[in-house]
This record gives structure tokens, sequence and C-alpha cells, in this order.
């Protein structure tokens, strides 16, 4: 069991850290990289010889021209084609892309298209299929990879991705800027290995946290209450100060009342149980025989207590939070934000940037409270990814696709250029994007849309009617014992090996 200590100093160091982790059976003591096997990977002799003159420098003279002219390139993503990676056709950010496509297509003699295939229950079987289809797709790119995820199996054969760690020397692995902090990373991961990476230079590709609390500041200061982040400033920020928050804003006097907290059950279950600070899989021991010794945070004792105070702060305060024992789990708690009739609400920050910031003015973040000022809630249940297929038709060719698609669009050449940009779109502080880009330096990946879903749905419908928060947590665990196995365990000891080796200090 971990507790994640933070501060705002790290937000800068965590943004700019290069850290290093990977998969396979051992993990050794040198960096891996360029010279990984992968005995799924096709050889391919380059042509490397700089073609000054004909590439920009965002289309770097490192590509293999003579193989790439004349080559039909697909891209496979789940929105439709006129929508290029998930952007809406009319919008800046499409522009960006297609000029991308364009200058790619041009300097390398080459053609770009995209396939929709549906992300439903039939994605992994439509990929499957493909394996037997002449140029079925060379990059897959989803802004939702739940479904991809699946496509991964449980890692090597398995697998309908090809390890991209073993494509280092093409696609820069490493690069923390680039693909993301090394956590997004675990979302794409499988058996130890590493499958897709986040295109982090993107506009909105950048790996976020699920969940975070948006505050009203013009309904705080109404209410005369602190504020939140002022509070986090002070180190003050804790589970009592958010519910004295919550029971300070509430007004029944007029048609509507206007609740502290608006947030569902589920919801509230999930940030709890990581504000305690309990790694979803801790590695006790890895034994001389290969066998592992593990522990299920989810059973740890810090996340019964944090289950037990939201189940005892809704109990004694279940007027102050609109909605907030309806085990439902929709995501409509928002509404009730923007109508202004709740001063706070816990929802994802796909809700903030889609909803709230277009809707609302004068709102800010604040992560949902742990038990002490030193623990932050957080977790990924997906991300932006781009990977490729087993199908491709060259995965050299198309790991170098990959690498020249995915440099910054625009003005955008950093890490640094993505904080501005979250800063200028959607809010009013530093501190707010703080917050958006330090929970996700630092949050872990959750594993719930493997199967641990229905353990955290079974506890939040039944947390409000439990007799014992711990007898529910204790009979619900075992329902998960083979998604921890299967998918956490094997990530989690590559991920150990390798902090062993200092990739992580």
């Amino acid at each position: 069991m971990t507790k994640r200590i933070l501060s705002l100093l790290l937000v800068v160091l965590m943004l700019s850290a290069l850290v290093a982790c990977g998969g396979g059976d051992e993990v050794s003591s040198e960096k891996p990289g360029s010279n990984v096997a992968s005995g799924s990977l096709q050889s391919t002799d380059t042509d490397t010889d700089t073609n000054t003159g004909t590439t920009s420098d965002r289309v770097q003279p490192d590509v293999p021209l003579d193989e790439m002219s004349g080559k039909n390139f697909i891209i496979i993503q789940h929105g439709p084609i006129e929508d290029p990676f998930g952007y809406s056709q009319d919008s800046f950010a499409a522009e960006l892309a297609a000029e991308r496509i364009s200058e790619i297509s041009n300097a390398w003699g080459c053609t770009i298209s995209f396939e929709q295939v549906a992300y439903n229950d039939e994605f992994v079987s439509t990929m499957q299929a493909k394996q037997y289809s002449d140029n079925a797709g060379d990059l897959i790119f989803s802004s939702n990879n739940a479904q991809l995820r699946k496509a991964l199996g449980t890692g090597g054969d398995t697998s309908l991705m090809i390890d991209l760690l073993a494509m280092d020397d093409i696609v820069d692995f490493w690069n923390t800027d680039k693909w993301g902090n090394i956590t997004s990373r675990e979302t794409m991961m499988a058996g130890g290995t590493f499958y897709g990476l986040t295109p982090a230079l993107w506009y909105n590709c950048t790996p976020l946290p699920y969940y975070s609390v948006v505050y009203s500041k013009d309904l705080l200061a109404s209410f005369e209450t602190e504020n939140p982040q002022e509070l986090w400033e002070q180190e003050a920020w804790d589970r009592d100060a958010m519910l004295d928050i919550i029971t300070s804003c509430y007004d029944d006097t007029m048609g509507e009342p206007i609740f502290g907290m608006s947030a569902h059950m589920t919801h509230m279950v999930r940030a709890s149980y990581l504000s305690a600070g309990v790694d979803a899989v801790v590695i006790d021991k890895i034994n001389a025989d290969g066998s592992v010794d593990w522990t299920y945070g989810m059973a740890d004792p810090l996340a019964v207590e944090s289950l037990q105070w939201l189940k005892n702060s809704i109990t004694a305060n279940r007027k102050y939070f609109n909605n907030g024992a309806d085990p439902s789990g929709s995501w409509t708690a928002h509404n009730a934000y923007v109508s202004g009739m709740s001063a706070m609400c816990l929802t994802a920050y796909r809700v903030v940037f889609d909803n709230i910031a277009m809707q609302c003015e004068n709102f800010a973040l604040i992560p949902w409270a742990g038990a002490d000022a030193n623990t932050l809630s957080g977790f990924y249940e997906n991300c932006y990814s781009v990977a490729i297929p087993i199908f491709a038709q060259d995965f050299d060719l198309s790991a170098h696709l990959m690498a020249h698609l995915f440099e910054g669009l625009g003005e955008v050449e950093s890490s640094d250029d993505i904080v501005k940009y979250y800063k200028e779109t959607y809010f009013e502080s530093d501190l707010d994007v703080s917050f958006l880009l330090m929970e996700g330096a630092n949050l872990q990946y959750s594993y719930w849309p493997n199967g641990g879903d229905a353990a955290l749905n079974t506890i939040a419908s039944g947390l409000m009617s439990a007799s014992s928060v711990k007898t529910l947590v204790e009979k619900t665990v075992p329902t998960v014992s083979e998604v921890v196995e299967t998918h956490l365990v094997p990530n989690a000891v590559a991920l150990e090996k390798y902090r062993q080796n200092g990739y992580f200090d």
C-alpha cells in the first residue's frame, strides 16, 4: 500500500520527467529500446537516407520514402470517417489533422484514408476477421479504448496489436511529452507488455483522470464558505473540509433547492476508494520461483475506511447531496450544477470540457478529498490510444506513420504548450490546470472495464443499506479475483521490476 504524497511542485517535474517501464517476463538492468525483439514483428530493411528539401520540420527525413511511395495507409477509428481522429469535421483541430495528413501524403507519395469500425461487443471479432484480409488497416485510433483493450486479451499471442516497445527506435516510446505519462500507458498494457500509446500532444488527447470536483465560485461565495483551492494551498483540503462546504451550501427557500454536492453514488464510491491512497494491486514479493505475493487494494483497511466515511456522510447529511444516494450511475449529475442547483459536482473531465465549460462561468476544480491533505483521488478508465494491429501491411511503416502523424498539432511542441492550451481554452487559474495535469500524472489505471466494474457497482448499490461496509467489501472482492489475477497482477509485476531497477526514481 502506498500513499501518493503530492505537491504542486511535482506538477512541473512530472510533466517533464522521463520515466520508463515495459513488458515481458524479464526486465533488464539496461534500458530497453530499439534492440528489443518481438517474434511477431516483420523485418523490414528501410532506407533512411536524408531527403532534405522534400519534408517539413514535422515530417522528418528518416522515413523509407521508396517504400512509402504508392502505399495506401488505412486508419481504423470508431467515429465517422468524416471526423478525423474523432475531431468534428468543422473544428479547428480537424483542420490541423487534415493538414498533417496532407503534409505526410505529399512528402511521402502515399495516401492515408479512414475506416469506421463500430466499437461495440463485436469489435474484437471484427478485428480478428481482418487478419485474413489484404490491406485491412495500418493503425487503430480510439478516443475510448475500452473495446480496444479487449483486443489485447492477456497479451502475447492473444493480442491483436503489436508490442510497441519493440518499435522504440521508430516511435520513440519513452518520450512522455509525446506519448503521455507512464500511468496512461497501462490502459493499453496486457501481460506486462505495452500495446498502445496516447497522442498526448494532440488537442484534448492528453491523458486525464476520470472524475474531479467542479465548484461554482459564485455560489460558494454567496454561502460564505471557505475557498477549496485556498484550503488546498494551506494543506487543509481533506474530507472534513469538503463535507463542511457541502453541508454549508444548501437553500430550500426557493422553488428548487440548491444542494451542496451533485454526484452519483457509483462515482462517489470510485472517488472515495481512490482517495484512500491505495494502489489497485500491491506487489508484496516476487518469489524466486516466479510466483508473486500480492494484495488487492480494494480490501485494504484504508479503502474500507474511505467507503465507511462516504456511507456515514450521506446517512447523516442526505439532504445536502442531490441524487447522492442514487445507485443508477448515469451521467446526469452535472445537470444540477449547470442549472445552478448545486454548488459542487463530481463528474468526468470530458463533461467539464463539453458541457460545463460551454455553459458556465466562474467555476474551478478541486480533487475529491482524501483522508488528509496528502492524498489525491484519481484514476483512468480509458484514454485516447493509437496502436498497430497485427494485420498491418508492414509494422515498421506503420510505426513511421504513427510517429510522424502524432507530432504536436498546430503550435503545440511540448507539454508546456498543452498546459497553455488548457489554461487559455477552459480554465481561469493556473491551479485548475495544475489539478488537471497533476492528477493525470499520478493516478492509476482502474482495470474496472475489464470486469471490476461489477464489483464497484455492487458496492455502490449496497453501500447505504449495508449493515457492515467491511463485510460488503469482503463479499464483493472475490467476484473480481479472476480479473485481478489475469489482468492486474502481470502488469503490476512488470512495473515493479522496472521500479526495482530504478527506472521510476
